[in-house]
């Protein structure tokens, strides 16, 4: 296990274990959570990392130490796992309409405070709307 990045709150670590593991990286990240002072754990099965976000206090000694507990703690069954991935939340995404649609009052404001003309802005919602008009 070999510590990558550290700022205050947040360690990046190499857990070699992880690596092709997503039933070990699971448990790793439930172990980890459920630990005092643990605000978020994160572990990646493709690339062995796993990065934990924790109170101040902690040292990255004792993150080293609840990592080594949470491997040796082992990889979830199939079924945890299964169900585990299934309650998992989707990452937030903003749809293509509400970038749009952010764009477009940028593009708008700018328009009315910097007297400044944006086509392609224009042109972008035109094609939007003509491919999705049925949508």
């Amino acid at each position: 296990m070999v510590l990558c990045s550290r700022v205050p709150g947040r360690d990046r670590w190499y857990v070699d274990a992880l690596e092709d593991n997503p039933r070990l990286a699971a448990a790793v990240e439930v172990v980890l959570r459920s630990e005092e002072g643990i605000l978020d754990a994160r572990a990646n099965p493709l690339t062995g990392r796993v990065v934990v976000r924790y109170q101040t206090g902690l040292t990255s000694e004792s993150i080293e130490a609840l990592i080594h507990r949470a491997v040796e703690f082992g990889p979830m069954s199939e079924s945890e796992f299964a169900g585990f991935r299934s309650k998992a939340p989707a990452p937030a995404s903003l749809s293509f309409r509400h970038l749009l649609a952010a764009e477009l009052a940028c593009s708008a404001i700018n328009l009315i405070l910097l007297g400044e003309f944006c086509p392609f802005v224009l042109g972008a919602a035109g094609l939007h709307f003509l491919l999705h008009r049925h949508a």
